[in-house]
């Protein structure tokens, strides 16, 4: 697993990619090892990733009726979600890469588009925190929704370095990282009982 060193010198990569500095690609590895290593980023946002199944969690409860308990198998399904959902993008992105004739970049989008997930995550757990201490906030919502938009962009402005300033493909890939979860996670949380609903509660009954 990477050190709190390694990843602050990928993040500080990252940031210059962002910016549209190629130097930030020095700060990688695009070897097979650094593809794998890349993928420890799911380790580093656990913890923000917590937060976030807390209040998933407060809102399901709300929406059921009372004394409905969730057990440990609760939040086992919700990284179960997380997981398909951060891989399906990149499987997507990897089998669109042939046809579309953007296969030797597949292996720096991937490494780059983990690695941003961290710094990512974070962000967008300040506003899931704040509403576990103080619920419907409407400058909560404000402040998530300004946390998202400054994420597509980060997303969009890292991809478009990457591409090497193709606009319409570092859309493209923009698009299906947004998009492609939230299908995945619409389908996987109702499977997967993770949404409240006359069928979720007539079956949660035990943890």
């Amino acid at each position: 697993m990477p050190r709190i060193e390694e990843v602050q010198h990928l993040l500080a990569g990252l940031w210059l990619l962002i910016q549209g500095k190629p130097e930030g690609f020095s700060h990688f590895d695009f070897s097979k090892h650094g593809l794998r290593r890349s993928f420890w980023a799911i380790v580093w946002t656990l913890p923000a990733l917590a937060i976030a199944w807390a209040a998933w969690r407060l809102d399901f409860l709300g929406n059921m009726p009372p004394g409905t308990q969730t057990g440990p198998s609760y939040f086992l399904r919700l990284f179960v979600v997380e997981v398909i959902s951060w891989v399906f993008p990149l499987v997507l992105i990897a089998l669109l890469a042939g046809p579309l004739g953007f296969a030797r970049l597949v292996v720096p989008i991937v490494i780059t588009s983990n690695w941003l997930s961290v710094p990512l995550s974070y962000a967008l757990a300040v506003p899931m925190a704040l509403q576990l201490l103080f619920p419907a906030g409407g400058v909560i919502a404000l402040l998530a929704m300004m946390l998202l938009f400054t994420a597509i962009m980060a997303l969009f402005r890292l991809l478009r370095t990457v591409t090497g300033n193709q606009v319409l493909l570092a859309t493209t890939l923009t698009v299906i990282f947004l998009l492609t979860p939230i299908l995945i996670e619409g389908k996987l949380d109702a499977l997967f009982g993770l949404v409240a609903s006359p069928q979720t509660a007539a079956d949660t009954g035990s943890p």
